[in-house]
């Protein structure tokens, strides 16, 4: 292999292969990258893979000789982070274990692995394919909701559903749901589960108004565009009927509030430091935050615009998570009640469910009973 590159073009695919290349793997070959020179295209291919998402991607250079080589990802974007000049050269002799790395009068010299098994991701044929944009704000909208148990592994995924009227999107963690709209252009009909760090680790790799062809090819789906293709692993199971979950719900009063607001009084009340539990108590044309504990309180009130029913009653919930969909969501927000006391929260792109937790009296008073029934029997 010969190739000489832009060192800047080089240096930024590899920090992107570096961030699927698994850096704890027990197989050397996957901790590296695959280097791929073709001289007639003018083009290397740089191949990276976990076995659960694939990265490929190609960049223009000078090939002087074909050649094929697997490189450790992160100490490749470390030299080239160093070196002194625009462009670098990649020189490796044939039947030679190790690669020359030269840019200005800086020069290293590696190890390499050799191509071996080297896993490829499949590209998946043209016709079986949709368009699809506004990736990162799908993966926005859904992956901070998935759970994170690995005993739960339906659960740590997103579910693409690909409809008549578009592309739409739900994530769970057994506590909280939350759907989301995505591009009206991906049509179909079919449901898929992407593991929701594959389709995070895609999300930070694009812009919304970047646009792929989508489509799956045996047990993954890919996302591709030109000189660039990304490969998740499906898993297989059956999700959460969103629609039918979502449809049940019906809310005893809903409120207009703005989702900046909301943010700004739960950080408020928060910063106290009480636990991971706030109340939202509605008093009049208000929505009040609350957090207490044995010697402090807090307490941070926001106007809200009643739409139906009477706003009233206290409510707790997991503050932990409410935060974190606070971050997910932007703009005006139709905020409810239903039953059980749960929370929902309906935005223009995003519908988000979260469960009551036991108010703060009950649960110290069922605790309180438990010793006094335990020295009875």
């Amino acid at each position: 292999m010969n190739v000489t590159i832009n060192r800047a073009e080089m240096l930024c695919a590899i920090k992107r292969a570096s961030a699927i290349a698994p850096a704890d793997s027990p197989l050397d070959v996957l901790r590296g990258v695959l280097l791929e020179a073709d001289a007639a295209a003018g083009k290397l291919t740089v191949t990276s893979t976990n076995l659960e998402a694939a990265l490929e991607e190609k960049i223009p250079c000078t090939v002087q000789e074909d050649g094929a080589l697997v490189f450790g990802a992160k100490m490749l974007a470390e030299m080239l982070s160093r070196l002194p000049q625009d462009t670098v050269q990649l020189c490796r002799a044939e039947n030679q274990g190790r690669m020359t790395l030269r840019s200005g009068d800086a020069c290293y010299e590696v190890d390499v692995w050799e191509r071996g098994a080297f896993p490829k991701p499949d590209l998946p044929f043209p016709e079986d394919t949709v368009k699809l944009s506004g990736i990162p704000a799908m993966a926005q909208h859904t992956v901070f909701a998935t759970a994170q148990d690995n005993s739960k592994p339906l659960l740590k995924c997103v579910n693409l559903m690909f409809t008549s009227t578009g592309l739409r999107a739900a994530g769970s963690n057994g506590n909280c749901i939350v759907t989301a709209r995505g591009d009206n252009q991906s049509t179909g009909d079919v449901s898929l589960l992407i593991p929701a760090a594959s389709l995070g680790k895609l999300s930070n790799m694009c812009q919304d108004k970047d646009e792929f062809r989508v489509g799956t090819t045996g047990k993954s789906i890919v996302f591709f565009r030109e000189n660039f293709l990304f490969s998740a692993r499906l898993m297989e199971g059956g999700y959460i009927d969103t629609d039918q979950l979502v449809g049940s719900i019906r809310n005893a009063f809903t409120v207009l509030t703005d989702i900046h607001d909301m943010r700004a009084a739960l950080s408020s009340v928060l910063s106290i430091g009480t636990g991971n539990r706030v109340k939202l108590s509605f008093q009049d044309q208000r929505l009040v935050f609350q957090c207490a504990g044995d010697c402090v309180s807090a307490s941070a009130p926001i106007e809200v615009i009643a739409l139906t029913g009477t706003p009233a009653g206290d409510y707790w919930f997991n503050a932990k998570q409410l935060v974190t969909c606070l971050k997910a969501l932007s703009g005006t927000v139709t905020l409810g009640i239903a039953q059980g006391g749960m929370l929902t929260l309906a935005t223009q792109d995003a519908y988000y469910l979260q469960n009551a937790m036991r108010p703060e009296a009950q649960k110290k008073t069922q605790k309180a009973a438990q010793p006094a029934a335990a020295k009875a029997a």
